[in-house]
């Protein structure tokens, strides 16, 4: 698992989704996130990692649903597709 969240990271790193813009039926697409990422889920402190942001500040993006999770047991999960796309939402 670490080495998938590893190579994710890796991918998060190198792509710049602001300089690809693909316009379709005039408007603003984006390509999307490769499917070897569907999945796979990181704690939200890791995913607060990948966003820049505080544990807390991703736990109220939560709460106000502008950032889904999912329970695994006593835990929070954030899926690397739902940080993939609220990161491009949020530039």
């Amino acid at each position: 698992m670490a080495h998938n969240i590893a190579a994710a990271i890796d991918y998060y790193a190198v792509h710049d989704y602001d300089a690809v813009d693909h316009e379709v039926d005039g408007g603003a697409a984006e390509e999307p996130v490769p499917a070897v990422f569907e999945g796979l889920s990181v704690p939200v402190r890791t995913a607060a990692s990948l966003l820049g942001l505080t544990p807390w500040t991703v736990a109220h993006l939560i709460e106000r649903g502008e950032l889904r999770s999912e329970r695994g047991g006593q835990y929070r999960y954030v899926t690397l597709t739902r940080i993939f796309s609220y990161r491009r939402l949020a530039r």
